[in-house]
């Protein structure tokens, strides 16, 4: 069979297609931040799914539970990974939308035009990536329509069993459902006034299908009507407030699209009544009566309005079709430029500002953190910082530490401390303990989840030498500054990092200086002498003095140096040796666990060569 080029030109212009709308998906997925209520969805289908169903918020119903649970089991349950499944199933509706564009207005251009539209207002964008039931429902809406439509043009039982099992998938979804019902339901009283009857045979199907969920939610209306106490605003200023939501991060733009596409209606006279009258009803006949019902429903916010969005698409596409082909590529254009603008978290319009939903910077914090944890580190999180609740740093430890960290309430005991708080909000009777035993060292994060290292040395007590010198252990680091593990192996040419901690317990009236050897009984292989060389742990602070005579006590000073393995060398055993000396005589000075030359042994090395 011979494929025509026109079939293959419209094959590629719809995959590009599709791969737009993935890609300004895909774009986002590691740009965002959960909020709590996609970590407890998360959090809540990590477990069995017996567990996951009984943890069931009272006013969900069940569906987006078993599939979130059946993708965590086969994929993982990173962020990334879980907004991705968001984004698939996003696709999958996309395709429908093309089919009912396609039915609905009889023309392909109309389909691309529903298509684009649907794919590019600001609120489904946000759905499409979000880790809630929404986007199912987005899926799930234009293939009801879709099948509806197809029912009514040709009614047969099949046709009626497939729409009875769309509507039930989005009643088993999420209870906002039956707004789509109505919405669907006035599309056909619209296009279908004789044949309205039909619906008897897919809804008596839908209707015994929900039977389970209805009879679960029978005291559903009274905890709604309980909870259901605050004050609406107006019309006009609900709508408004709807309208910008779904509109989204361009609404301005959003205005000029639908106002050119009404443009090229009228220009065109494409203007028919029944889709003039559909359109008027999903943008505003149903929010009427979703306001006039709210008393009962709850259902006039924002957050409710995702089937909104779809009256918009449904304008754009009869102007979309309208247009001559110039204007169909420019509007082509604006509608993939505005699916690719919000590239940052601020684009989503149910964030904390607005419905008091805490987006914490976990994600951003912890890939960060994940790089700088070592082995004994503890969290100190302050008792009334506004972190997270204690599920959310569950989750988020879980997928980025191997090891997590030990929440501790005091810093005693502890050599390295994390910690946690708000900006204004840290205890001062913390914050003294911390800075009269630790060293304070670098921070990670914005202000709202704060992280700040406090570090002691790896021996507190410490080597007194008799100069009043006391050495507080040694470590080696990687070129990072990362802690190298044991053994120590290094190889011929490379450069050993070494880090030492001190402190004085007194004064000192002379500036003395360190040797650090690598050496064993066949000779010295590594050597570095002279002044201490402090570093700053803290990026705010300069490195202290690297006269001793100008250290005070209750205070530790860090001394970092690097010595270089021989090239070329043998396979060796070294051991790693320390010693104090004043600089004008050259005296090794004297301390416990001192070999006869005056060398106190910190650590054995391997040296490997061919």
């Amino acid at each position: 069979m011979t494929v025509s080029m026109t079939t293959i030109r419209r094959i590629g212009w719809s995959t590009l297609l599709f791969l737009l709308i993935f890609a300004s998906r895909a774009l986002l997925l590691n740009r965002l931040e959960m909020n709590h209520d996609e970590v407890w969805h998360t959090w809540q289908t990590g477990q069995s799914l017996e567990e996951a169903m009984r943890w069931l918020p009272f006013d969900w119903p069940p569906l987006y539970v078993v599939v979130l649970w059946v993708w965590q089991n086969f994929v993982g349950n990173h962020p990334i990974v879980m907004r991705l499944l968001s984004a698939l199933i996003f696709m999958i509706g996309s395709a429908w939308t093309f089919r009912l564009g396609r039915r609905l207005f009889h023309t392909e251009p109309a389909a691309w035009g529903l298509t684009l539209a649907y794919a590019a207002l600001g609120y489904i964008i946000f759905l499409s990536t979000y880790v809630r039931a929404y986007v199912i429902m987005l899926a799930l809406l234009p293939l009801a329509l879709y099948l509806a439509l197809r029912y009514f043009d040709k009614p047969t039982i099949w046709r009626a069993v497939w729409l009875a099992l769309a509507m039930a998938a989005l009643f088993y979804t999420n209870l906002t459902a039956v707004i789509a019902f109505a919405a669907i339901g006035i599309t056909t009283l619209i296009f279908y006034p004789r044949q309205i009857w039909r619906w008897w045979l897919p809804g008596t199907m839908a209707f015994v299908l929900a039977i389970p969920e209805i009879l679960a939610k029978l005291d559903l209306v009274q905890r709604r009507e309980a909870g259901l106490g605050e004050k609406l605003p107006s019309l006009p200023e609900g709508l408004l407030e709807i309208f910008h939501a779904d509109l989204g991060h361009a609404a301005l733009f959003w205005l000029l699209v639908l106002v050119i596409a009404v443009g090229f209606v009228l220009w065109k006279r494409r203007f028919t009544l029944r889709m003039g009258l559909m359109i008027v009803s999903w943008l505003l006949i149903l929010p009427i009566l979703v306001y006039a019902t709210d008393g009962i429903i709850g259902f006039f916010t924002a957050q409710y309005s995702w089937w909104i969005t779809f009256g918009f698409a449904l304008l754009v596409a009869w102007g979309y079709q309208a247009a001559p082909r110039i204007g169909r590529i420019g509007l082509s254009l604006v509608l993939i430029g505005l699916m690719f603008v919000p590239l940052t978290r601020g684009y989503r319009p149910f964030d904390e500002l607005k419905y008091g939903l805490p987006t914490l910077p976990f994600e951003q914090t912890f890939s960060v953190l994940a790089t700088e944890l070592q082995n004994g580190d503890v969290f100190l999180v302050h008792p009334d910082c506004e972190c997270g609740d204690h599920y959310v740093w569950n989750y988020f430890e879980s997928i980025y530490f191997p090891n997590p960290p030990q929440h501790v309430t005091e810093p005693d005991g502890h050599r390295r401390i994390w910690y946690v708080y708000r900006s204004g909000q840290n205890d001062e009777n913390i914050q003294r303990q911390l800075e009269q035993s630790y060293v304070t060292g670098r921070f990670i994060g914005p202000w709202e989840l704060f992280f700040r290292l406090y570090e002691a040395p790896p021996d507190r007590d410490g080597i007194l030498f008799e100069n009043g010198l006391r050495f507080h252990g040694a470590q080696l680091l990687e070129p990072d500054r990362q802690p190298r593990v044991q053994p120590y192996v290094y190889r011929e040419g490379e450069d050993v990092r070494v880090r030492l901690w001190w402190s004085v317990d007194e004064p000192l009236d002379r500036d003395y200086s360190v040797t650090l050897q690598i050496l064993n009984e066949l000779g010295l292989f590594a050597q570095t002498d002279g002044a201490p060389q402090p570093v700053s742990l803290d990026p705010t602070q300069d490195a202290s003095p690297s006269q001793t005579s100008q250290w005070q006590p209750g205070q530790y000073y860090i001394d970092d140096r690097v010595l270089t393995m021989p090239y070329p060398a043998t396979r060796l055993d070294l051991m790693l040796y320390l010693g104090v000396y004043y600089w004008e005589d050259g005296v090794r000075l004297q301390a416990e666990g001192v070999n006869p030359d005056g060398l106190l042994p910190l650590l054995p090395i391997a040296l490997m060569a061919w």
